[in-house]
């Protein structure tokens, strides 16, 4: 066959369990002539990588820090996230921070089975919850939600938050975020009493929202912790709350931004062009939004296609898997857009989303054989 060019076989049936293609260069060459005559006598030289975008802005470095000296360190970026292309000269200097979510009524919620398989032995007790995070999944920050305070959830005393939140920070060495209930009364009595007994640490409010911020942004700045500024995927309203803030006082450095995280399935993809417009624009030098951006990718199980059980929808395979990778999806997706901190609640999801952005974030190697990428390239079929 050294003298073949062409070899056509007909009414011919292959049968393989496994079968691998293999285009050598020869093949390659022929094909390209074919198509361009002359592509075959043509040198390849190598041409270097360049970026002409410029991103005259830097992202606010925001940090929670505990009065033991333990911190978690997010923002800082000088380039869109993950451009940590060899020769660039500047190069992110923090990945996203993964918080781990604990509620005050665990044993008392409707928990999608796979989370309450996880937790199942702590639900009740808040500060063995977090410790159980910090232990086991090895949580670099937690987040506390207060939500048994709120008059339709069982009107709890502010006490009971005050002293789960300082139980927790016993238990736990690691920054701990203050969640509300989303009751406006309650909520900014929470942050009023939360924020004065946790003075000697630097932790965040979650969230001054256009209904409490005018109260909740001067506990932030009396006591010196970091506020959650959140609105409802408008950048407009995002820019003018920036903008309050700092007029109340609020340090450039304690401000973080949170533009609603939508679902995958349910609008994420609305999240996804906010999240991407916002990180844009402060890298390109609007100053009114250059702070990290937070996301409660939790909302992931609000989707039914992530908590529905396979006895009710079979096609969508076991729910176990199913919830974990629709939260995965929700934070990586907005990770390539900006996210900084991701509020997660499952801890499987939360191991992998960390475990993947710090594999996007190192630097691509010099030699890429040297790390197996060639090995994909081959076609294979399997029956």
């Amino acid at each position: 066959m050294k003298e073949t060019e062409e070899l056509e076989l007909k009414d011919v049936e292959l049968f393989a369990e496994y079968l691998e293609f293999q285009m050598l260069p020869s093949i390659v060459q022929s094909a390209a002539q074919a198509v361009l005559p002359g592509i075959g006598k043509a040198e390849w030289t190598p041409q270097k990588f360049s970026i002409d975008v410029e991103f005259p802005g830097t992202i606010q470095t925001i940090e929670f820090i505990r009065s033991n000296g333990k911190k978690a360190v997010i923002g800082g970026e000088t380039v869109p996230p993950f451009y940590n292309f060899l020769g660039l000269d500047k190069r992110n200097p923090h990945p996203p921070l993964v918080t781990y979510d604990v509620f005050d009524m665990g044993a008392k919620m409707m928990l999608p089975k796979p989370i309450k398989l996880e937790y199942k032995d702590v639900l009740a007790d808040p500060p063995q919850w977090a410790k159980f995070a910090v232990d086991k999944f090895g949580a670099e920050c937690v987040t506390f939600h207060s939500l048994e305070i709120d008059p339709g959830m069982g009107d709890a005393p502010i006490s009971q938050s005050v002293k789960y939140l300082e139980d927790i920070l016993q238990a736990v060495d690691v920054p701990v975020i203050i969640g509300c209930s989303g009751n406006k009364e309650k909520d900014v009595e929470l942050f009023r009493e939360t924020a004065a007994v946790t003075e000697s640490e630097v932790l965040m409010l979650s969230a001054a929202d256009k209904a409490t911020w005018e109260e909740v942004i001067p506990f932030a700045v009396e006591h010196d912790h970091n506020c959650l500024l959140w609105t409802s995927l408008d950048l407009n309203n995002q820019i003018k709350m920036n903008k309050d803030a700092i007029e109340l006082g609020l340090p450039k450095n304690r401000i973080v931004m949170d533009p609603t995280c939508a679902t995958l399935g349910y609008g994420l993809e609305y999240s996804f062009s906010i999240y991407q417009r916002m990180r844009l624009a402060g890298l390109l030098g609007e100053e009114d939004l250059a702070y990290p951006i937070s996301g409660g990718t939790t909302n992931a199980w609000g989707a039914r296609e992530a908590w529905m059980s396979e006895k009710e929808a079979p096609q969508w395979g076991l729910r176990q898997y199913r919830g974990p990778i629709w939260e995965i999806i929700n934070a990586l997706s907005l990770s390539l857009v900006g996210l900084d901190l991701a509020m997660m609640f499952h801890p499987v999801a939360a191991k992998h989303v960390k475990e993947i952005t710090a594999q996007f974030f190192a630097e691509i190697p010099k030699h890429m054989e040297d790390v197996g990428y060639y090995d994909w390239v081959s076609a294979r079929i399997k029956r």
